[in-house]
């Protein structure tokens, strides 16, 4: 792996789930982290993902900065990873916005890898924060990165990606995120190229089409000033007629595509199609055994609003 190098003394709380000051949001995701290795603080305010290739071209990096900027004028708390790249023009440009913007580490929190990103890293931690599963002084191993993505993931509303290749990490993230039952959008690029090409599959399966951080809080029913609760299950379901079918067929319970072909009488393409869509949406849930499952928030929003859910 690339150098890493030791950031200045400062203060690294650490936070155990079940505790006060461990965010909601992420206990509720698929193994979520025992501890959290805190330095800085979290903001009380929406939280959104922006990840992309580290590889990234000026057209990546320039747009990558600028929704940063934005969503952090609108009051949004940005989370990335912390590598090269996206992540890098992310978190920069939602300090150009005056935000608070959050990385999360696959390394301890006391170390900055890569050790080029050690100023933006100090201040990060005077401004917002940087967290980490890992407790101080742990170098990055290959496996952390993948693994902190559900982390980036689960502190967040919804995740944003801005430039990714056909095998990008940052594919990882989004599809941890409709496995958390967050909103996935990407930013498309010009056609043909690369980078283009992991955001390109996202869009054709399902995620939301964004070209500004206007978009984004419009997708994610954030208001300008960033008043939004951080609590999924205060997102009002919005369905098509079809996913409302699919929906009301897999109730609590779930089923198999077998089981709602059955059902409701669509063909197997049909639903496999739509089941894709809608799991790129995070509205349903993929289990073992090809099980298909309601997501959590959406049952929540349903059940809170008209019981539907049987």
């Amino acid at each position: 792996m690339g150098s890493a190098s030791t950031l200045s003394a400062a203060e690294i709380v650490r936070v155990d789930r079940g505790q006060a000051g461990y965010p909601a949001i992420l206990a509720g995701i698929p193994s979520p982290p025992e501890s959290l290795y805190i330095r800085g603080n979290l903001p009380a305010a929406p939280r959104v993902a922006l990840v992309g290739s580290r590889a990234a071209d000026e057209y990546g990096m320039s747009m990558a900065r600028k929704l940063g900027a934005e969503l952090a004028t609108a009051g949004v708390c940005v989370v990335s990873g912390g590598a090269g790249g996206i992540d890098t023009a992310a978190l920069g440009g939602c300090l150009d916005g005056g935000g608070t913007p959050l990385a999360v580490l696959g390394t301890g929190p006391d170390i900055a890898y890569p050790a080029s990103n050690r100023e933006l890293f100090e201040e990060l931690a005077l401004k917002g924060a940087l967290i980490s599963e890992y407790a101080p002084g742990t170098q990055g191993r290959a496996f952390h990165f993948p693994r902190r993505n559900r982390i980036i993931s689960g502190l967040s509303l919804g995740v944003v990606v801005v430039r990714a290749a056909e095998k990008s990490g940052s594919l990882i993230t989004a599809r941890l995120a409709v496995k958390q039952g967050r909103l996935v959008m990407a930013v498309p690029g010009p056609a043909g190229e690369p980078l283009s090409a992991g955001v390109h599959d996202l869009l054709r399966k399902g995620a939301r089409l964004v070209e500004s951080a206007q978009d984004v809080l419009s997708e994610l029913s954030i208001s300008a000033d960033g008043q939004k609760s951080l609590e999924l299950v205060e997102r009002q379901p919005d369905l098509t007629e079809r996913e409302r079918k699919l929906v009301e067929a897999l109730g609590q319970r779930g089923g198999s595509v077998d089981d709602l072909v059955t059902t409701i009488g669509m063909s197997s393409s049909e639903v496999s199609s739509a089941l894709l869509q809608m799991e790129l949406k995070g509205l349903v849930e993929q289990r073992p055994g090809m099980v298909y499952r309601v997501a959590g928030w959406l049952q929540a929003a349903a059940a809170g609003k008209d019981g539907s859910l049987k």
